[in-house]
This record gives C-alpha cells, structure tokens and sequence, in this order.
C-alpha cells in the first residue's frame, strides 16, 4: 500500500499546484512501473507543468500507461493519433487505442469512434459501425453523441438500422464484460 499512498499524495500535489513534488513523486512511482504515475508524469511532460514541453516522452509515458490499461492513457494516445496534435496523425493507432478505451467504457472515444466510421477517417465509410459506436458513447452519457447517432441512423436503411442497432448491443455487452469486477464465490 505505500504505492497507493505515494501515488494519492502526488496527485494531491498536482491538484495544488505543486509541480516540483509532483514530478518528484510521480517520477518514482513511474520507475517502478506503476501504471496511473506514468499516465500523470506523461501529462505533465505533455503541457510542461515544472518542466519543459516533451511530446515525445509525454507519447512514451502513455504507451507504458495504456499497456498496463489506464483508460485515460488510451483515450489520450487515440486523440492524439487522431488529431496529429504532439505527432504526425496515424489513424491505423489512433482507432485501436480509441477502440481500447471505448471497451474500457470511456464515451468520448466511443463518440471519436462513430466520428471516424461516419467521414470515414483511417477507415472506409460504415454508417452501421458509426451508429453504432455512437449509440454506446449516448448510452455512457455523451450528449454529444446523441446527434452523431441519430444523423447516422438516418443514413441507414430499415435492415442495417436494425443491424447497427444489434451491433451496438453486442458491443454494450462486451463493455460490461470488460469493466464488470469479478464477483467472489459465494460461500455455503
């Protein structure tokens, strides 16, 4: 546990401002591997807080994160790609970093998903797969892609409406799945 209560007291000292003990912190739990300090150390090299600008390690420090499942090192790496902001884009990683945090029930990647499908960025055209990764962002609270869903629906005849209304079942399914704590056996 004193992992736990290093990583709780770096992120209270970047919540206050204190970027010098935050770096510090976040450092040393970052070289022992701990998943949600190299998500943090990668923010802070991104936007240089106590430190000068480095996308590079920034991209770096995200990999490691989303290797190890941080949901929000995921969605960051996929907006990234996505959008060439820190890096030349890439939309073969933008959508599989985009796809693995919107399995891990993260709705703005579910929502960049049904965006990429609908224009058709780094994929062809699939009004189907664009409704349906925009019904699961509405579905995980994402106003925004209430209006992405219903302008592809539209797009869709009766028989692929239905289709694209049984995949994003499908996917709803395999979300739960996937963030879902397995439950203990129960004891007699």
């Amino acid at each position: 546990m004193p992992s736990q209560t290093n990583l709780e007291l770096a992120e209270h000292a970047f919540q206050t401002g204190d970027n010098q003990t935050a770096l510090k912190l976040f450092g040393k739990l970052a070289n022992k591997n701990n998943p949600n300090a190299e998500y943090w150390l990668g923010h802070m090299n991104e936007i240089g807080l106590g430190i000068p600008r480095d996308a590079t390690k920034a991209i770096e420090l995200y990999k490691k994160a989303a290797d190890q499942n941080v949901v929000a090192a995921e969605a960051r790496l996929g907006e990234l790609y996505l959008n060439g902001d820190l890096t030349t884009p890439d939309f073969s990683q933008a959508k599989s970093y985009l796809e693995r945090a919107a399995y891990h029930a993260d709705p703005r990647s579910a929502m960049l998903l049904g965006q990429m499908y609908r224009v058709g960025i780094g994929t062809a055209v699939d009004q189907k797969q664009a409704y349906a990764w925009s019904e699961v962002a509405s579905i995980e609270g994402s106003e925004f892609a209430v209006r992405e869903r219903d302008s592809s629906l539209h797009d869709l005849d009766v028989s692929d409406q239905q289709a694209a209304v049984a995949h994003a079942h499908d996917i709803m399914k395999e979300i739960k799945k996937n963030t879902t704590a397995p439950q203990a056996p129960e004891s007699k």
